[in-house]
């Protein structure tokens, strides 16, 4: 398992302006204009591929 040592702290969090803001290994947090956060995390399982499936070249 992977540690535990991201950039945003929880105080960063509760003031970052809006846009995708990275955590590191592929954790992001988005603030939209209107000030609601999501997280998303991305993830790449057996090699990478485009978003219709097919294996990039």
């Amino acid at each position: 398992m992977a540690a535990l040592g991201g950039k945003l702290t929880k105080n960063l969090v509760r003031t970052l302006g809006p846009g995708r803001h990275g955590d590191g290994s592929g954790l992001y947090l988005v603030v939209d204009p209107s000030g609601a956060r999501r997280w998303i995390v991305r993830v790449t399982v057996k090699g990478q591929r485009n978003r219709e499936g097919k294996p990039l070249v």
